[in-house]
């Protein structure tokens, strides 16, 4: 039980570390280039860690697919659109809107997966879209109608169904594979992805990168991608997409709004407090 409790806890901290960390490194690199800077040195983490515990890496053909399917929706579109988002919105408003996410995963397990959901699971899907749309608009539904958003809050939105859909891949590929190699092949299918696609940005960008910049990669690499996402797997695994989910999300905007205002200052709003409020009793219910 202190385990179950103990994993997410730790990985809801990791998480919301990464939140203040891709602030700083969003003022000075692109989204794809922070993206392969930081799976590069997740990559060298889990491959030191494939060396010490030398979990099975063969793959069958038909989960190869799948795996690098990870890449694309976890590394890739996760990351680009969570990047992004921090170029335009609060980083209390980006990690909110990721604690959407267990919503997010549950709805699309119970059509994807057929796992159950009873009425109060429904009521609680409810209840935290009120939370998200109050965000959204800024305490104003009005603005539901006139379709006026903060682009930062769609992006983060965007991630949330990218990362939903990684969960549900890992779902399937856990009852064959170990979750240290789930991560091991997530990390390497996105990085060789990104080491395409970052052509587009430019490398230049390196130049001018500074100190603090690097060791917001560093501490995105080493705590986010590579412990932060290997306690992740590890939880779906045992206890399931939804309630990992449930557990590790519902915390992270706590974490996050303390570390967004001891590092910058950013207030702490009771459109913020409400909205969490919300979306916290919708994703318990779900």
């Amino acid at each position: 039980m202190l385990r179950q409790v103990g994993v997410p806890l730790l990985t809801s901290a990791l998480f919301a570390g990464s939140f203040i960390a891709g602030k700083y490194t969003t003022l000075e690199l692109g989204p794809l280039m922070t993206t392969l800077l930081r799976y590069a040195i997740a990559l060298v983490f889990l491959s030191l860690l494939v060396a010490i515990r030398k979990p099975s890496l063969r793959l069958a053909k038909p989960d190869m697919l799948p795996m690098a399917l990870l890449g694309v929706f976890g590394v890739v579109g996760y990351h680009a659109f969570f990047f992004l988002s921090l170029r335009y919105t609060a980083i209390a408003n980006s990690a909110i809107i990721n604690a959407f996410s267990p919503v997010v995963t549950g709805t699309l397990a119970a059509i994807a997966i057929h796992e159950r959901l009873l009425v109060k699971n429904y009521v609680g899907c409810g209840v935290a879209l009120i939370g998200v749309l109050i965000l959204l608009t800024q305490g104003n539904l009005q603005n539901l109608l006139e379709l006026q958003f903060n682009p930062g809050d769609l992006l983060m939105l965007a991630a949330v169904l990218s990362w939903a859909i990684y969960a549900l891949i890992i779902k399937q590929l856990s009852a064959r594979y170990s979750g240290l190699t789930i991560s091991y092949y997530a990390a390497l299918s996105g990085l060789l992805l990104l080491m395409g696609l970052t052509l587009f940005e430019g490398y230049d960008q390196l130049q001018t990168l500074s100190i603090a910049s690097v060791w917001a990669v560093l501490y995105m690499g080493i705590g986010a991608s590579g412990t932060g996402y290997l306690l992740y797997n590890l939880s779906v695994g045992a206890i399931g997409p939804t309630k990992t989910a449930t557990s590790i999300y519902s915390m992270v905007p706590v974490f996050v709004a303390i570390l967004a205002f001891l590092f910058f200052r950013q207030p702490i709003t009771g459109i913020m407090l409400g909205s969490v409020g919300l979306i916290i009793v919708g994703v318990r219910l779900t």
